[in-house]
């Protein structure tokens, strides 16, 4: 694996009004793995206004964009999807024989998906470990998954709490095998915890600074302290059968989640 940090580069308006450049996380001679921020799509969806990497990536290699080029790749198509509200690693194969391979693979349940996320502290409960297998249906009328055990679609989420702040939020982790549309959000919310700023699924507010730091004074208190969906796929590991050579791809939360784990008094599993 090519483990040299660098970056991909989009043009103004075509991923965003601005310029961007996303990190690559990894990259073989087959696949190569992107740092998705919050605002971009993996790939199209009915549900989704946002623009996608799927049509920019393969745009630009159209084009002949050297960097691309550089890659020797043929293609690049999405292995999975996640929404665009939500950062974190995003999975491209680079040709026509990775990209059935490691769809067969996610759908083998041979990916493992691990996310960290802010929701309120549930009330009462003082269990770390949640659990569910509640199957889920795309509701007719709203861009929304709902738990339906006549016509759902097996799902299976494991839920850990990290760490909790004085404030009343607790930062989880979510893992998967398999990872459906929605799927972290909707149990989530299923279970009591919904994510930060999740108004599909009845998450909370982001707190003001204010409500966070009250003993501060000055302008600009009572402005949130964090825009949009407290969710981020922070781990993606390709396995083999029977866990054999596996490759685990890392993704840093980007900056306003880590300043507002870092205000929240919250810590990863690795910070205890």
């Amino acid at each position: 694996m090519d483990k040299q940090r660098k970056a991909i580069g989009f043009p103004p308006s075509l991923l965003r009004e601005a310029a961007l450049r996303l990190p690559v996380l990894a990259e073989t001679t087959d696949w190569i793995a992107l740092n998705k921020s919050a605002g971009i799509g993996v790939r199209a969806h009915p549900w989704d206004f946002a623009p996608d990497l799927d049509r920019a990536l393969n745009r630009q290699l159209k084009a002949g964009k050297p960097e691309l080029l550089a890659t020797q790749a043929e293609l690049f198509a999405s292995i999975y999807y996640f929404e665009p509200e939500a950062s974190g690693v995003a999975l491209f194969a680079k040709n026509r024989t990775s990209l059935s391979d490691l769809r067969n693979a996610y759908g083998s349940n041979l990916l493992r998906f691990r996310f960290l996320f802010i929701a309120a502290l549930k009330g009462g409960t003082t269990e770390a470990n949640l659990f569910s297998d509640a199957p889920l249906l795309e509701h007719r009328t709203k861009n929304k998954m709902i738990p339906s055990t006549a016509k759902g679609k097996k799902a299976q989420t494991y839920f850990k709490r990290l760490s909790s702040s004085f404030a009343g939020w607790d930062l989880w982790e979510a893992t998967t095998s398999y990872c459906r549309l929605h799927q972290i959000r909707a149990h989530a919310s299923l279970l009591g915890i919904p994510v930060m700023g999740d108004v599909s699924y009845g998450g909370p507010a982001s707190p003001s600074l204010g409500e966070l730091m009250p003993k501060k004074r000055g302008p600009g208190l009572s402005a949130p302290v964090f825009s949009g969906l407290a969710l981020h796929l922070q781990e993606v590991t390709l396995r083999n059968a029977g866990d054999k050579d596996a490759v685990a791809v890392l993704a840093d939360p980007p900056k306003d989640f880590r300043v507002l784990m870092q205000r929240m008094g919250l810590r990863g599993e690795h910070e205890q």
